[in-house]
């Protein structure tokens, strides 16, 4: 009668082993971060400067107070959000908010503040 195969004297596999699982997991979470990073930009296409000048002429009035944010817009559009307004910024007179998407430059809303 044959003896069966064991597995005495084989070693076992790097993913049987619960450091070798924790490893593999680890490299699989690296390159999902790189290949996550590499392929969306958040860099805008128009500038902080060009956001301002859009804003400036979609709403008609050039106040002398202005803030702009870059803010996210889902996971991979950001817009450029401009405060025009006249006055301080804790009480201005006339305040205008205009949304800007950072890539092609269209103006998306516009509302007081």
């Amino acid at each position: 009668m044959a003896t069966p195969p064991t597995d005495a004297g084989t070693g076992r596999g790097l993913r049987d082993r619960p450091l070798g699982r924790v490893a593999i997991l680890l490299v699989v979470l690296v390159v999902a971060l790189l290949v996550a990073k590499t392929c969306g930009s958040t860099e805008p296409d128009v500038s902080s400067e060009q956001a301002i000048e859009i804003a400036r002429e979609e709403v008609g009035f050039d106040g002398p107070g202005v803030q702009i944010r870059n803010v996210p817009r889902g996971f991979e559009r950001r817009m450029w959000v401009v405060d025009l307004y006249t006055g301080s910024a804790r009480n201005p007179g006339r305040c205008r908010q205009v949304e800007i998407d950072a890539d092609s430059g269209q103006v998306l809303r516009v509302r007081a503040c």
